[in-house]
């Protein structure tokens, strides 16, 4: 375990039609776990790159759909990505370890976000995806890329968002012919969770989200991230 503790800077990134505070909670929770391990948490902010439920559900759908499809040209057509970008940038050029952990169509921005700082030479964030569509990620940075999605009881995602999008890709081996593998561009880390409810449900405290060994959807969710930021962190 390593001895020099980082500097993070924890960014929410909210989805399709979402309420302002959604993800608050959650983000507060992580960042008291992290503060009680010797970290600091220079930032921490809630970013709605799609605009939040006042927003007409129509244009950010058309706005996702755009971003996940054209994902290999970097572009990021989201109504809120001037705002977004200078924040994380900031916390990127100060230094810090950024964090960035989207819900839905927001796990599909932060890999948006991390294309460009790393286009633009900067170090690769640590991304989170939570119930996100399929987005491809980049074989040399996925290691820094963590994918969760809910799952049933006979162990499949039950989220029926984690259906949309593709991880396939076109992959040369050692005979110089290309091969579709269905995973070649999937996140280094991929963890299903046992939760309860759906899509929306991730983050919830209170009954009936708690299972029978009283542990929560926000303890679950939270606990695999912080396992996850483990080896990478401390």
């Amino acid at each position: 375990m390593s001895t020099n503790k980082a500097t993070v800077a924890i960014f929410t990134l909210a989805g399709l039609a979402t309420a302002q505070g959604f993800m608050d909670v959650f983000r507060d929770e992580l960042s008291r776990q992290l503060h009680s391990r010797g970290l600091a948490v220079s930032a921490s902010a809630s970013l709605y790159p799609y605009g939040d439920w006042s927003r007409r559900a129509a244009y950010q759908l058309l706005e996702i759909a755009r971003d996940l499809t054209d994902i290999h040209e970097k572009v990021w057509r989201s109504v809120g990505a001037g705002a977004a970008r200078e924040q994380i940038m900031q916390a990127t050029q100060a230094g810090h370890t950024v964090l960035l952990i989207g819900h839905s169509g927001g796990g599909v921005t932060a890999v948006q976000i991390a294309r460009q700082l790393i286009s633009a030479g900067h170090k690769a964030p640590l991304v989170v995806q939570i119930g996100s569509p399929k987005c491809p990620v980049p074989v040399v940075w996925k290691d820094r890329v963590l994918y969760l999605s809910l799952v049933g009881e006979d162990g499949r995602r039950s989220d029926p968002v984690t259906r949309f999008g593709r991880w396939g890709g076109w992959v040369t081996g050692r005979s110089r012919v290309a091969l579709w593998k269905r995973n070649a561009y999937a996140p280094g880390a991929i963890i299903g969770l046992p939760l309860i409810g759906s899509h929306p449900d991730y983050f919830r405290m209170q009954p009936p989200y708690v299972n029978e060994e009283g542990r929560s959807n926000m303890n679950q969710t939270v606990g695999a991230i912080m396992e996850w930021l483990e080896r990478r962190l401390f």
